[in-house]
């Protein structure tokens, strides 16, 4: 995909404010890890939590609009907190066991990111009424003054894919808890409740709900009230979508075999997708090396595998450089190359096996796949990647 001026600009700004974080002294708390800079996420190694578990955001950061982290394997939203005139930013723990690791997602305008990840950001939303309004500073930007719940929040966001996607809200407010509000994204409606985040300057990110898009093309977003408690709705700073899973996690069958089905993949990319047509089944629009495929899934019986991957290639377009990874997190990781055979069409599926990996513990792991090198007009189509037990 051609990235226009505006989204060329928007990535120049972004890795200039990581340049100049990066070259600046680390923080007093750890370091951060800007290995995925370009998608606009980072992760904060935390060494040295500060007493009060106020973790301060170095200067130069682009807006913040999801802050995670993970506390005993269960995933844990965090608040970020700004003073008046976004100065000074912090990131607040719980008391108790603090995480090591804090994930932050930023964004400066509304984008898609190379991941697929969406981020609908206040400073471009269109605001239906007369009392709503947008109050900027930098890393700050919000419609505030809401206080007739008869207005509303909307987008229209032009979307390069179909598929499932998670939807989470930023906001921050002072007014007690228990304020509803509704999410229309297309034919489909959120809903949500908003807890008081006790202070219109303390950020917190909520989940909606997910939500399948059928169709690409544009998109209207648009957030409205349904019940007012308070003086004014909130102060909304962004509308995130992140690619979800689009069918349900694998688990290993009795006969040991692990069938990875394109149906159950994540897609992280902006072309890549799902194509549920019954002559099709397969992962599809494979035009970008960016976009990869990834699947959770679940082991009993710990194994070696030989990896099998069912797919399909035009006449002419064979060639293509795929790379297989499975759980890259871990020092067990495992990586398989191989390269895409002409089959005579894209959905003209054969089964191929690839190689052969070894995954020694029960549980959850994780494989991903994605283009090294895209020979012609597309990659190639996989219908599904099956791990078989190695007999002896």
């Amino acid at each position: 995909m051609i990235q226009n001026t505006a989204t060329r600009a928007l990535t120049a700004a972004l890795l200039l404010a990581v340049e100049t974080t990066a070259t600046a002294a680390p923080p007093a708390w750890g370091r951060i890890d800007d290995s995925r800079a370009a998608n606009g996420r980072f992760t904060f190694k935390v060494t040295d939590w500060p007493a009060d578990g106020r973790l301060a955001v170095p200067q130069g950061f682009s807006e913040i609009v999801d802050c995670t982290a993970d506390a005993e394997g269960t995933r844990q939203d965090l608040v970020v907190e700004y003073n008046a005139d976004a100065t000074t930013i912090r990131i607040l723990a719980p008391a108790g066991d603090r995480p090591a690791a804090v994930a932050v997602d930023t964004a400066d305008e509304t984008r898609q990111f190379d991941d697929g990840r969406i981020v609908l950001m206040a400073r471009n939303a269109t605001v239906n009424g007369t009392k709503a309004k947008l109050e900027s500073h930098p890393a700050n930007h919000r419609i505030g003054f809401w206080s007739d719940a008869a207005e509303s929040v909307s987008w229209m966001q032009k979307l390069t894919r179909w598929g499932a996607y998670d939807v989470r809200l930023t906001y921050s407010t002072a007014s007690p808890s228990g304020t509803e509000i509704e999410v229309e994204l297309g034919d489909t409606k959120l809903a949500g409740r908003l807890e008081s985040t006790g202070s219109w300057y303390r950020y917190a990110t909520i989940p909606l709900g997910r939500v399948v898009i059928p169709a690409a093309g544009d998109l209207p977003v648009t957030v409205r009230c349904t019940k007012l408690v308070g003086g004014a709705v909130m102060n909304l700073k962004a509308i995130t979508l992140t690619p979800a899973c689009e069918g349900t996690p694998p688990v290993q069958a009795e006969d040991g075999t692990v069938t990875l089905h394109g149906r159950d993949a994540t897609v992280r990319g902006t072309m890549l997708r799902w194509e549920p047509a019954e002559k099709k089944q397969t992962l599809g629009f494979w035009t970008r090396r960016a976009d990869a495929a990834e699947w959770v899934f679940t082991v009993r019986s710990p194994s070696e595998f030989d990896v099998e991957v069912l797919q399909g290639c035009g006449t002419g377009q064979g060639g293509s450089e795929m790379a297989i990874e499975i759980d890259a997190a871990r020092p067990t990781a495992a990586q398989i190359a191989f390269t895409v055979e002409d089959t005579g069409g894209f959905q003209a599926f054969r089964p191929r096996t690839v190689g052969r990996v070894t995954i020694a513990e029960a549980g959850d792991h994780t494989l991903r796949v994605q283009p090294q090198k895209i020979a012609k007009a597309a990659a190639c189509d996989i219908r599904q990647i099956r791990l078989v037990p190695v007999t002896k």
